[in-house]
């Protein structure tokens, strides 16, 4: 597990001067000490939540952006499973529009023409793992955005998906593990 706390200094100072702020306004907007907030960015000391919050919103971002570094780190890397690791991946970047997921394609290189669609030269994008999983997330979230206006709580709807697709990974992962430790286990036996 990655020690976010240790990067928190170089966060403050590296916002701090992005807005082109002293330490010495940056203290005084926070009523600390100029000291205190020198001893933050060079990690000497690591500040509590409090303080966090109040150097945070003096200038004027999250808190996650000054533990984690960036807001879309905090989001995909901070939670503790792999799973939802990929999820978190796959919607950061449908959410982009980085990546779409098409029920039918065409082979290498042929033009696709969906309907609604401009024509597109084919793209395979080989998933190694979890692809069913994956593949259900993605058209999942396009039904979810297309419907996103008739949920009661959209935000909350979508936070099962996700969590669900997560579920179904770490299971796939778990049940990877176990299938290896078999087969390592029949290797030995044979091999004895």
């Amino acid at each position: 597990m990655e020690n976010y706390e240790a990067g928190i200094g170089g966060n403050i100072k590296e916002v701090r001067l992005g807005l082109g702020y002293s330490q010495e306004k940056l203290a005084n907007m926070c009523e600390i000490s100029n000291s205190t907030l020198s001893a933050y960015e060079n990690s000497k000391k690591i500040p509590n939540l409090i303080t966090i919050a109040k150097i945070a919103k003096a200038l004027n971002v999250s808190i996650e952006r000054l533990y984690y570094g960036d807001e879309n780190i905090s989001f995909i890397k901070s939670v503790p499973d792999v799973g939802r690791k990929i999820v978190n991946c796959v919607y950061v970047l449908w959410d982009l529009g980085v990546i779409k997921y098409y029920e039918h394609f065409m082979s290498i290189g042929m033009p696709m023409g969906y309907p609604g669609e401009e024509e597109r030269n084919g793209f395979f994008l080989d998933i190694v793992k979890h692809p069913m999983s994956i593949r259900r997330l993605i058209n999942s979230l396009n039904e979810y955005r297309s419907r996103e206006n008739t949920y009661a709580e959209p935000e909350k709807y979508l936070e099962i998906l996700l969590s669900s697709v997560a579920t179904e990974i770490n299971n796939e992962i778990e049940r990877d593990r176990e299938d290896e430790k078999s087969r390592k286990d029949r290797q030995q036996k044979s091999q004895q």
